[in-house]
């Protein structure tokens, strides 16, 4: 059982880096990230939201999609983007956008995943990379890591439980 959580820090004042590490062998752990049957069973959302699309193309050019609604606003959130680069169960750099009901586009930036793996635990890296300091700050006090740290904990549930 991961008791490690998330780790986060911001090296320069555009970018946002977490880590984390999970239990489970790379190859399981790209497969919960890529494989939207999958992100659907883990990836956090706060209490009464619906995630209505998760779409998912693992290889340059290919996009995603995913959207959650809730009673007051269908969608209330989008993240969508375009895969840049793709190393499978290595790495993945794709473009971010997300956008809010109430707020419309809230931010976008590019995002690098990198997951290592040694005796059997998976390292994941994400770097998240801002155009300003500014959007960069806007992002931290959305309090994201609190979200991203309870998908992950969701996440470690389901590698353990057998294939």
């Amino acid at each position: 059982m991961n008791r490690q959580g998330l780790q986060v820090s911001t090296p320069t004042d555009t970018t946002i880096f977490f880590a984390r590490p999970f239990d489970a062998p790379r190859r399981l752990v790209w497969e919960a990230m890529t494989v939207p049957a999958k992100l659907r069973r883990w990836m956090f959302a706060p209490p009464g939201w619906i995630m209505t699309v998760c779409e998912f193309d693992p290889r340059i050019g290919g996009r995603y999609r995913w959207v959650w609604k809730n009673e007051h606003a269908d969608p209330v959130m989008t993240i969508h983007g375009v895969m840049t680069e793709v190393v499978p169960h290595e790495r993945i750099v794709h473009t971010q956008t997300m956008e809010m009901s109430q707020c419309g586009p809230a931010s976008d930036f590019s995002v690098m995943l990198e997951l290592t793996e040694q005796a059997r635990v998976t390292l994941m890296k994400l770097t998240l990379t801002f155009p300003s300091k500014v959007a960069r700050d806007g992002a931290l006090k959305w309090g994201m890591e609190r979200g991203m740290e309870a998908g992950y904990a969701q996440l470690d549930a389901m590698l353990a439980q057998p294939a």
